[in-house]
């Protein structure tokens, strides 16, 4: 089926709203669908799953532990995020990085996130904006995806991706991080002037 998906704009102002009616529970909820938005290489379960110890804010980096594509896979994050991370306090290496704090009724803390927690505060965010029929899916990477083929090539849409598992595409191994930062950047701002090309060497 179709997914509805929004443009930047009301992108930024649904993430806005999570922030604003979840920062007082728990701040990784926002950061989570954030994530989603920026780095669309990540699947939500694959976000989920990240530990402490798969993080390395030295390097502006996190390994994706079980990816489904069943190769390496890591997310070069954008300075603004490696310092948003640096802000929170750190735990062990051995646990979830998206994991429930005290207080919170029904639910342990240290926990992971449920498979469906973003998803609700996603539409808990879209019904408070009245919008309708957009899932965190739909509302995050494809949304992102869609705004990104206005200036940017689908083929280097793929190798930002690292989904694909055409042998024609498998030249993402060689794309350098600083390229791929170049490519989440264009996820945070509206670039409707000067395109800035990234060096995809084969």
């Amino acid at each position: 089926a179709w997914r509805k998906t929004v443009d930047k704009e009301t992108q930024q102002e649904i993430i806005e709203e999570v922030h604003r009616i979840t920062h007082h529970i728990n701040l990784k909820i926002s950061i989570g669908i954030k994530f989603l938005s920026t780095y669309f290489n990540l699947r939500p379960g694959e976000l989920l799953n990240i530990k402490e110890g798969d993080i390395d804010l030295r390097q502006g980096e996190i390994l994706i532990p079980h990816p489904k594509e069943k190769r390496p896979k890591k997310v070069f994050l954008l300075p603004e995020d490696v310092e948003l991370l640096r802000s929170l306090p750190r735990g062990l290496p051995d646990l979830y990085f998206f994991r429930h704090g005290k207080g919170l009724k029904g639910v342990r803390a240290g926990n992971r996130f449920g498979e469906k927690y973003l998803y609700k505060w996603w539409v808990k965010a879209c019904e408070k904006l009245k919008i309708e029929g957009v899932d965190l899916y739909g509302g995050t990477r494809h949304s992102t995806v869609r705004e990104l083929r206005r200036f940017r090539t689908p083929e280097e849409i793929r190798l930002a991706s690292m989904h694909s598992t055409n042998k024609a595409f498998e030249r993402y191994f060689q794309v350098e991080p600083d390229d791929l930062r170049a490519i989440y950047e264009d996820t945070q701002h509206d670039h409707r002037s000067q395109i800035r090309k990234p060096r995809l060497d084969s």
